[in-house]
């Protein structure tokens, strides 16, 4: 009798594959909410006349989605020869060998591109996925940490000080929305701020980032259905955008918000400007009706975590990244 895996047939990922899909990430990360469009939305913003990628189902002998695995170039620090690989399995079907004869395919796919480094993620509770990593050759090289903060047992109000403390450096705390009426060509002042806090961001990648372009920006972070103009916070010196803080809506969890980039130029920083953006973020959710907000920080950004830390938020387990590096 053939081994279960052998009677797995791997193909290329179709447009109906969706919802499998994410069934399959619920099924791993129950604690994880998601949606089919959330999913078609990633696949579908990749540009690929930029950079490469494939995905992959596996289908079992019924014709059942099962699991499911990608590459792609990594276009937040691009390296032609340097790809993410991502191989995620229905949990009722782990230890089976679906994920080893996928990640054998996906890893001979680039080989035969020629790729020199090869990245991977893994939470840091779910051993069999490090483990699983680690045979193939993959080794840690970071962490990233996200962390949730349940609204209503946050209180701003003690933390007052630092709002005070921006005000008195001058600062003044707006929205993308408040500011498209105040200045309506705002916009590429807003991307430039956005870029350069961005890049000067504690890295894990071990390249360095590569800037994203201004119509990706529009299109992901301004005009994108799930943005929240007024609820992306900007920190405002005289004409010069000096912070930011911006939330986004989740499909899969009407009451759930995430939190995108937190940053302050480094020449504007220890004024007390991150804390008061984050608190602007809270007072959002709360007026709002949220209940929570959800970030992710490298762990070597020591100062947004201990922000996080300070305001309530709750860490939780690590995301390990790993790097595979081919010998010549």
């Amino acid at each position: 009798m053939p081994h279960i895996a052998e009677q797995i047939r791997i193909r290329a990922l179709r447009e109906d594959d969706f919802d499998a899909i994410t069934q399959i990430e619920i099924a791993n990360f129950p604690d994880t909410p998601r949606s089919a469009e959330e999913s078609r939305d990633k696949y579908q913003h990749f540009d690929t006349s930029r950079w490469a990628r494939e995905w992959v189902a596996a289908e079992d002998e019924a014709g059942r989605v099962v699991a499911y695995g990608s590459y792609r170039h990594v276009p937040r620090s691009f390296h032609p020869d340097k790809y993410h690989v991502y191989v995620a399995v229905h949990s009722s079907r782990h230890r089976q060998g679906i994920g080893t004869r996928l990640m054998r395919h996906l890893l001979g796919r680039l080989g035969e591109r020629g790729a020199t480094r090869v990245i991977s993620w893994a939470r840091e509770d779910y051993s069999h996925s490090t483990a699983f990593l680690r045979r193939f050759g993959f080794e840690e090289y970071a962490r990233a940490f996200e962390s949730r903060l349940p609204v209503e047992a946050a209180d701003p109000r003690q933390f007052a000080q630092y709002t005070q403390r921006a005000a008195d450096a001058g600062v003044v705390i707006t929205t993308l929305q408040d500011e498209l009426e105040r200045v309506p060509h705002c916009l590429p002042a807003i991307y430039q701020a956005h870029t350069a806090m961005d890049i000067s961001e504690p890295q894990d990648d071990p390249d360095l980032p590569t800037p994203l372009a201004y119509e990706l920006w529009l299109r992901d972070d301004v005009r994108h259905p799930r943005v929240l103009l007024d609820g992306y916070f900007l920190a405002r010196c005289g004409d010069l955008y000096v912070g930011e803080s911006a939330l986004k809506r989740t499909d899969a969890d009407p009451r759930a918000l995430r939190q995108q980039l937190t940053a302050v130029l480094p020449e504007f920083r220890g004024r007390g400007i991150a804390t008061a953006l984050k608190l602007h973020t809270v007072d959002y959710a709360r007026e709002h009706g949220y209940r929570e907000i959800r970030t992710f920080n490298s762990s070597r950004n020591a100062p947004m975590l201990a922000i996080n830390t300070k305001l309530g938020f709750v860490r939780q387990p690590a995301w390990i990244d790993f790097i595979r590096v081919e010998r010549a």
